[in-house]
């Protein structure tokens, strides 16, 4: 039988009467009892004090079960606390391996990059010192392109019979032939002469440009010494119409001749003003 149906048996009337009769019967023989120095209380006021005493032992047991459940739920939080802070160690774990793993490739691909840089400056100093040498050498091929290249259709026509082939290479090797090197001096003096062509001024230079590299080839000619202030002399000089005076002193060179520096023979007159 369990305290609580002790506890219950001793609230019965049968019960308790049962209970004085035993005590008042074999109270001589309890010698487990000390003397009373005063006379034992009814039988309902010992049972009374038992049943308190259980009850508050009853109580105590209850407050530790109560303490013993909530000690297992704080141990328990506990441990789910502890493997959530696992699970979180491990997630961070993970994160920090991963941006470890991430830094390396970019510490890689950074290397890789600073080795491309490198060698793109390599190549690009190359090319720099291959422009440097193409525009030392090739400079005036290129502007002799270019020259070619801003004339007008009808001078590109004027001029089909001494340029035949207008690519770079084409225009150098016709403009330093002999005979075109002439007939080119002529289409520029009749058309300064004339007057009337818009694109004189690059025809010139064209010329001049192309009469360089003609002495290159053929070093006995070269262009005629004239400067302003030098006397017209019928010999040397062809006069511009412009002009205003029939002689004396050359005002303008509008397009320079050309002679035989070896000889002395002037090829071609310059074209001054007066």
């Amino acid at each position: 039988m369990d305290i609580k149906s002790l506890l219950e048996a001793l609230d019965e009337d049968a019960v308790k009467a049962k209970i004085r009769t035993i005590i008042v019967d074999q109270g001589n023989e309890l010698t487990c009892l000390p003397e009373a120095k005063e006379p034992l209380l009814n039988g309902d006021s010992e049972l009374g004090s038992m049943k308190s005493v259980i009850q508050d032992k009853d109580r105590e047991i209850e407050d530790l079960k109560m303490w013993i459940d909530k000690l297992k739920s704080l141990l328990g939080f506990e441990k789910e606390a502890k493997l959530l802070a696992n699970d979180q160690v491990v997630q961070l774990s993970m994160q920090i391996d991963e941006k470890s793993q991430a830094m390396h490739k970019l510490e890689v691909a950074q290397e890789s990059l600073v080795e491309d840089k490198r060698r793109l400056e390599n190549d690009v100093a190359v090319l720099n010192q291959k422009l440097e040498f193409y525009r030392s050498n090739f400079r005036d091929d290129l502007e002799v392109l270019e020259l070619y290249e801003r004339l007008s259709e009808q001078t590109h026509f004027s001029l089909s019979g001494i340029f035949k082939d207008t690519s770079v290479q084409g225009l150098m090797a016709c403009g330093i032939q002999e005979k075109n090197i002439s007939n080119l001096w002529d289409y520029v003096k009749s058309e300064i002469v004339n007057g009337n062509n818009a694109d004189i001024a690059s025809v010139i230079s064209l010329f001049n440009l192309l009469f360089k590299r003609f002495t290159l080839a053929y070093s006995m000619f070269s262009l005629q010494n004239v400067n302003s202030g030098d006397s017209f002399d019928t010999q040397c000089h062809i006069k511009h119409s412009s002009s205003t005076n029939i002689s004396g002193p050359i005002s303008q060179i509008m397009l320079y001749g050309y002679v035989n520096s070896k000889t002395g023979k002037v090829i071609k007159q310059s074209v001054v003003k007066l």
